[in-house]
């Protein structure tokens, strides 16, 4: 029994990863529960028939509740407005049946309600013969009157007490907002960290469950069946193993693609400067790929259709492919198709099948003769013909060599730059055999850049003699004629070189009765001899194919 290995450098970077992981939670839930302040316990209102105690501390009003305070001379009681338990200003009298205290909760209402809008406005003052009215962009926050400028304190005008409270309120919203600002943006830069550390997670383990699952493939292959349509195999199973691990490979760069976009997307949602670039990013991504499932959706029927009758053109292209099988291994015999044939013949009609299918059956199933099938249909047609062209173009030029019977078997030719007897002529192709009886298949489209050359009944031979330089050139050509015409069907005697070693003399001829070079040699040498001419030096024989 083998022990179970220790814990590698592996799982401490796993278990040093999750515990990174907690203590950034923990960190982003106590900046989240820092940017909200706590609320403060509030203080009793004294009775109306007791007197405030002196120097004990104020009592405030929060939002939304509120409570009084004694103001610092003790005269009259004061409510703080509060931002966030922030002191903004305080109010001392009632006015239109409202209290103090309830005048000092509404405006810190107020205060928050213009805290997180958007614009942002600033606080001005709008004047009326005995009241201020104190808004911050339309929101009103306090009714103000010569009363509040003399209850708080200080020789000043309506006028001047109106403009300090609305310069403190400009001040408390900009320092919040600052503030505010700040504990967002350390918030969102916190979760933007853990939400990178979270998709390099997810990142790591979509990887580690891929190469599981493409492990088990490759070790377990008998575990994938093939697919059947009831008992004809349609595919085999290493077909399907293969498209099981094409999908998995698909599937995994999918999911790291899915993360990736998706940390990428809330990343740029968290911050003011790159929000804009979030919704371009979303559409050029997500809009392309809804329009696709719509059109998916549209087109479902059609998809079932075409489906069916991929599977049927699948069964069918298999059967005939197992037919032909067992034609080349010798289990079935046909008489019209040799064994050696079925192979090439299996292949042949195999894409025939799938060729009809698309350029007929395309049509039907789509209901229009300008789909993409039918196009993929004509675009292997004209691929086709373009392949058959030089097959056409030798049987073209084949034509008038087979049917005017021009070269008949058993006539020594020099044809397409090859010499030898014709053994056949077909449309495709001429048939040769050469001189040491070897097979040569010379196209019949080679005859229109190479001329034919028909010799006869028999090859051209060619000898070489060189004869005394003093003897007669007349008297050796007579010779010489006279032996090639005995002795060949159509002859030639040519005069090469003349020089002190010997007049060199060429004689070719076809000779006749299938005879070769040696016959014509004999004769030449025959004539030679009973005309009484001389050799020179470097006679030469042979045959020139």
């Amino acid at each position: 029994m083998r022990d179970a290995p220790p814990a590698g450098p592996r799982f401490l970077l796993r278990r040093g990863a999750w515990l990174a992981l907690v203590v950034l939670g923990c960190a982003l839930v106590a900046a989240s529960a820092a940017g909200q302040p706590a609320p403060r316990p509030v203080p009793p209102t004294p009775s109306a028939g007791q007197p405030a105690v002196a120097g004990a501390p104020k009592a405030s009003v929060t939002a939304p509740v509120a409570a009084p305070s004694a103001s610092a001379s003790g005269s009259a009681p004061s409510f703080d407005v509060r931002l966030h338990e922030k002191i903004v200003f305080s109010l001392h009298v009632a006015r239109a049946g409202h209290s103090p205290q309830d005048r000092a909760r509404a405006a810190g209402h107020a205060l928050e309600s213009v805290l997180d809008d958007p614009e942002q406005p600033m606080t001005h003052v709008e004047e009326q013969p005995g009241t201020a009215d104190v808004f911050v962009g339309k929101t009103p926050v306090a009714t103000l009157s010569d009363d509040d400028a003399a209850a708080a304190g200080g020789d000043v005008t309506l006028h001047v007490y109106a403009g300090g409270i609305a310069s403190k309120v400009d001040d408390a919203l900009r320092a919040e907002r600052k503030r505010s600002a700040i504990a967002t943006s350390v918030f969102s830069l916190s979760l933007l960290v853990f939400s990178g550390l979270l998709a390099f997670l997810l990142f790591r383990r979509v990887g580690d469950l891929s190469g599981r699952a493409r492990a088990w493939v490759r070790e377990h292959p008998d575990r994938i069946p093939a697919l059947k349509l009831g008992r004809i195999e349609v595919v085999r199973p290493v077909a399907v193993r293969g498209a099981v691990s094409i999908a998995l490979a698909l599937a995994h760069r999918l999911a790291q693609f899915a993360i990736l976009y998706s940390w990428l997307i809330f990343a740029l949602s968290r911050f003011d400067a790159t929000r804009d670039y979030t919704d371009r990013l979303a559409g050029f991504v997500l809009k392309p790929l809804s329009a696709l499932i719509g059109r998916v959706g549209a087109a479902l029927p059609l998809l079932v259709v075409a489906t069916v009758a991929a599977l049927a053109l699948g069964v069918a292209v298999r059967f005939v492919g197992l037919f032909f099988g067992g034609l080349a291994r010798g289990e079935t015999t046909i008489t019209w198709i040799p064994r050696e044939l079925a192979g090439p013949t299996s292949v042949l009609v195999r894409a025939g099948m799938v060729l009809v299918s698309i350029v007929l059956a395309a049509p039907l199933i789509t209901g229009t003769d300008d789909g993409a099938l039918s196009r993929a249909g004509v675009v292997a047609l004209v691929a086709i013909g373009l392949a058959c062209t030089p097959v056409l173009a030798c049987a073209a030029a084949g034509l008038p060599t087979v049917f005017l019977r021009r070269l008949k078997p058993g006539d020594f030719v020099e044809a397409g730059g090859r010499a030898g007897v014709v053994r056949d002529v077909t449309l495709l192709e001429l048939v040769l055999e050469d001189a040491v009886g070897c097979e040569v298949r010379v196209p019949q489209l080679l005859g229109l850049w190479h001329p034919t050359r028909v010799l006869g009944s028999a090859a051209m031979a060619t000898i070489e003699v060189a004869v005394d330089p003093h003897e007669r050139p007349a008297k050796v050509e007579e010779a010489l004629v006279g032996a090639a015409m005995a002795t060949c069907e159509r002859a030639r005697v040519d005069l090469v070189s003349l020089d002190a070693d010997g007049a060199r003399w060429r004689v070719s001829g076809v000779p006749k009765h299938g005879k070769g070079a040696a016959s014509l040699a004999d004769a030449v040498a025959q004539a030679i001899a009973d005309q009484g001419i001389g050799l020179g030096r470097g006679t030469r024989t042979g045959t020139r194919p």
